[in-house]
């Protein structure tokens, strides 16, 4: 990885951000909405013009999801949850070339850290995590798109 890159991120998981301000600016969904066919929940939040789309679902929805579309896909161990992100630019085109990165607090302070997958097929950024207990989440991301950034969170309730 690159130096300013690997600076980026450390500023980015160090907290040099305020989260308050983005979660305020989620829009569509009010405090999210769960889908009922497929029990996941999505929040959409508009970033200087970007559309993301936060998607959470426990992983046995997913193994179903996964199954009733003939997909194969080894699912981390250890995790309980699958989050995709979808961006989408101004003109609702789908955004696939960014880097994304997102940050995890569970209720306890305790942060998980990793890299975001794009999977082209169903033009997601998709990664596991271990949300193995009740309460509020944070989830924070942050996109690289070319030379722009740019940050972005929601709260989820477990």
């Amino acid at each position: 990885m690159k130096k300013g890159m690997l600076e980026l991120l450390a500023l980015f998981f160090a907290g040099s951000f305020a989260i308050v301000p983005l979660a305020g600016a989620q829009h569509g969904h009010g405090g999210g909405e769960k889908d009922k066919a497929l029990k996941m929940d999505t929040r959409e939040i508009l970033v200087d013009g970007i559309k993301i789309t936060f998607m959470v679902m426990a992983n046995d929805e997913h193994k179903k999801m996964l199954k009733d579309m003939k997909m194969k896909e080894v699912i981390e161990s250890g995790t309980t949850h699958n989050v995709t992100l979808t961006l989408k630019n101004p003109h609702g085109k789908d955004i696939t070339d960014a880097q994304v990165h997102m940050k995890v607090i569970d209720p306890q302070g305790k942060d998980q850290i990793k890299p975001m997958k794009y999977e082209d097929m169903m033009k997601i950024y998709n990664a596991y995590f271990n949300l193995g207990e009740k309460g509020k989440y944070q989830i924070l991301v942050l996109v690289k798109i070319g030379d722009q950034k740019k940050t972005a969170g929601i709260y989820y309730q477990l």
